[in-house]
């Protein structure tokens, strides 16, 4: 019959529908989990980067303080 052809013709099509939204899907949760990968690494970096400078801006100021100190001293 006819009306049965067309209504399996529509279900495998809403079938097919659903594999692509399901397949779609999965691939947006795993760029997501990627980007979200990226994004804590960021910050992990942007962490230690503020903690590089922080220690050269330490490191700094101690050679100054110790140029300065050396000074002092003659040498004979």
């Amino acid at each position: 019959d006819k009306t049965s052809s067309i209504a399996e013709n529509v279900t495998i099509k809403v079938d097919a529908v659903v594999g692509a939204v399901k397949s779609q899907t999965a691939a947006i949760s795993q760029v997501t989990e990627g980007i979200d990968q990226i994004s804590s690494i960021i910050q992990s970096t942007s962490a230690t980067s503020e903690q590089s400078a922080a220690a050269a801006q330490e490191l700094s100021g101690q050679s100054l303080l110790m140029n300065k100190l050396v000074r002092k001293f003659r040498l004979s």
